[in-house]
């Protein structure tokens, strides 16, 4: 893994980490849902500090390079946290219909008049 790489893994990492931590702070997302957040950018962080890591698993999985074994990885994750995230809305979406179409039987119009 280039040096280069491991600067912009390590600048990423940071940049990740101050993002969800302002996040939080303005209450754009909540604190349960940041740790993946965090969790993502220290092993974004590791991977840079620490590419021997890198250099093992790469030759354990039979990757020819472990920077195209870390990006890997790394999409690997944000597919699976799209995923998830997906079927959240989903759920989400489903409630809403219901919620709404409950509202829309309870309200009378009579009761307007």
């Amino acid at each position: 893994m280039s040096g280069t790489l491991r600067i912009w893994l390590v600048i990423g990492a940071l940049v990740l980490f101050a993002i969800v931590c302002l996040a939080i702070r303005r209450e754009r997302i909540r604190v349960s849902d940041s740790a993946f957040w965090v969790v993502f950018s220290l092993v974004i962080l590791f991977f840079a500090l620490f590419p021997q890591v890198a250099y093992w698993l790469s030759d354990l999985v039979g990757v020819q390079s472990p920077s195209n074994l870390v990006f890997a990885v790394m999409v690997a994750i944000l597919i699976l946290i799209d995923m998830a995230s997906s079927a959240k809305i989903s759920r989400l979406t489903a409630k809403l219909e219901e919620l709404s179409s409950r509202i829309a039987l309870d309200d009378d119009p009579k009761d307007n008049a």
